[in-house]
């Protein structure tokens, strides 16, 4: 079978997160699922590549190493090393593990360090969803329904910072723009920066109107060399290239798909390939053509981040299915090296070893 085919494995749940497991020096063979919509059942859940050798096609279905029963949706995953991952639901609840037995074949299984269960609530006991969360040098941020963001040391175990009443309207998503800094977007088009070094709240930047209609900012990225442009996308299926440094909209890019996009993720080694999925069912490449980056003179650093190119973007922008579109919501996907897998509502995972670049 060709190296660049796509596998399937029907799991029996609706994934809404799927990450990898990070590995510096090969390719992963282990990723992790979050399931949501299954009543009581949901889990998250362990795998691991069943091949040991360049036959591809062996690799799926995945063997399942271990399930942990989550009490509620599972709304975002987050690898801290390639040893803990933490998890919310929308329960309000977060919750750490760490992966152990790797040295026993047989025994490889998640185990929870850590946990807060009441992270996000609206008081009295009744508990709302945590929509996101973001890992940063063992520092851990959180957004929820409560308006709230939450700060915590992973070294300390302890809440670090608790700020409330952050946005005036939902929050989607967050992201660490640097170590003290974090980034939170709302369902009204506008992104908060807050600076995590002042004993009080403090907003170093109120970005405000993604578009003109203020759609919903639903998935944020951070470029992967260059840390201050900021990758956001939208209800509408658009994405936005935003310079922190100037806290300005650079471009605006359109697939021609009007599905809200569930994530958007780089390719960590060529940035220039830029991936999202949406509640349509597609997984989009977004990448420069060829010809436009062959020109680029190395030394020029101007040019060397194809996205600032606001005047070639829309002209050299190449933008191709990864799968064939499945008409269900892709939730979630995940590159590592050069394999791509994503997870949908059809309660299947797709695998992808070899990425064409």
């Amino acid at each position: 079978m060709s190296n660049v085919g796509t596998f399937a494995e029907f799991i029996g749940s609706k994934v809404n997160k799927v990450r990898w497991k990070p590995d510096d020096l090969m390719a992963s063979t282990m990723f992790v699922t979050g399931s949501w919509d299954n009543e009581k059942d949901n889990a998250l859940d362990l795998w691991e590549l069943t091949s040991e050798n360049e036959n591809y096609a062996k690799d799926f279905p995945p063997k399942l190493l271990d399930r942990v029963q989550q009490n509620g949706n599972v709304t975002q995953i987050r690898f801290l090393d390639n040893k803990f991952v933490a998890v919310s639901t929308d329960n309000g609840s977060v919750k750490v593990y760490r992966i152990i037995g790797e040295n026993e074949d047989s025994n490889i299984r998640l185990n929870e360090v850590m946990a807060w269960e009441t992270l996000h609530s609206f008081g009295k006991g009744q508990r709302c969803s945590c929509k996101d969360l973001a890992v940063c040098n063992y520092t851990l941020a959180t957004v929820g329904d409560d308006y709230k963001l939450n700060v915590i040391s992973l070294n300390t175990k302890q809440i670090h910072q608790v700020l409330e009443g952050i946005s005036s309207s939902p929050l989607t998503c967050i992201c660490f723009l640097t170590d003290a800094e974090v980034l939170c977007c709302n369902s009204l088009s506008q992104m908060k920066l807050w600076d995590l070094r002042v004993a009080t709240s403090s907003i170093t930047a109120n970005i405000n109107n993604f578009t003109q209609t203020q759609v919903p900012i639903t998935c944020v990225a951070q470029h992967p060399s260059q840390k201050h442009f900021i990758f956001t996308g939208s209800e509408e299926g658009d994405v936005g290239v935003w310079d922190m440094r100037t806290n300005s909209l650079l471009t605006t890019m359109s697939s021609g798909d009007a599905s809200s996009l569930t994530e958007i993720a780089f390719h960590p080694l060529e940035p220039d390939h830029l991936f999202t999925c949406s509640f349509g069912g597609r997984l989009l490449q977004w990448s420069s053509k060829k010809s436009y980056m062959c020109r680029i003179d190395p030394g020029d650093m101007e040019y060397s981040n194809f996205w600032v190119n606001t005047d070639k973007v829309k002209t050299r922008l190449s933008i191709n299915d990864v799968i064939q579109p499945i008409y269900m919501p892709i939730n979630s996907l995940d590159i590592q090296k050069q394999q791509l897998i994503c997870g949908a509502d059809n309660e299947a995972v797709y695998f992808q070893r070899n990425l064409k670049l």
